[in-house]
């Protein structure tokens, strides 16, 4: 099969997707607190292979270092994020996930969880099963693995 005939499935299987399963985080995530560049740090964080300084989490998230600091400050003061200083220049502070911070991004995957649960519910045990059986041989693939190390095409 052609990348081209392909792409317009996948279009159209996630925006679906995303369409029932990203509701109910977004209605979560809603009731919080956070702005929407916060809750960007959060996903980035978690991702990451490494404690990002404030100016590599400014440049993730298109914003000025100043912007960025503040979203940060207010994170470290909910107790979201921890920040330290750089063992080899300790002008360099870097951004991690607390532990209330890891239980937000908990609890908005449980969030995103119960939308695939919602979608899976509507497929035929014959749909499902096909599904599974499409998928799993591909995210088995090391280079899926982790976001940061995907490659960009194959």
């Amino acid at each position: 099969m052609s990348i081209d005939r392909l792409v317009p499935v996948l279009v159209g299987f996630c925006t679906r997707l995303t369409k029932i399963a990203e509701a109910r985080r977004i209605v979560f995530a809603s009731g919080l607190d956070l702005s929407f560049s916060q809750l960007c740090t959060l996903f980035i964080l978690d991702t990451s292979d490494h404690e990002p300084s404030l100016h590599e989490l400014a440049d993730q998230l298109g914003l000025s270092v100043a912007a960025a600091g503040r979203a940060v400050d207010a994170m470290v003061r909910e107790g979201l994020l921890a920040r330290r200083e750089d063992e080899h220049d300790r002008r360099v502070k870097r951004i991690s996930l607390a532990g209330p911070g890891e239980q937000l991004l908990l609890r908005l995957t449980e969030a995103h969880t119960e939308g695939l649960r919602a979608f899976a519910e509507r497929l035929t045990e014959r749909e499902r099963q096909s599904l599974h059986d499409a998928l799993a041989p591909i995210l088995a693939q090391p280079e899926l693995q982790h976001p940061n190390t995907a490659k960009e095409s194959r």
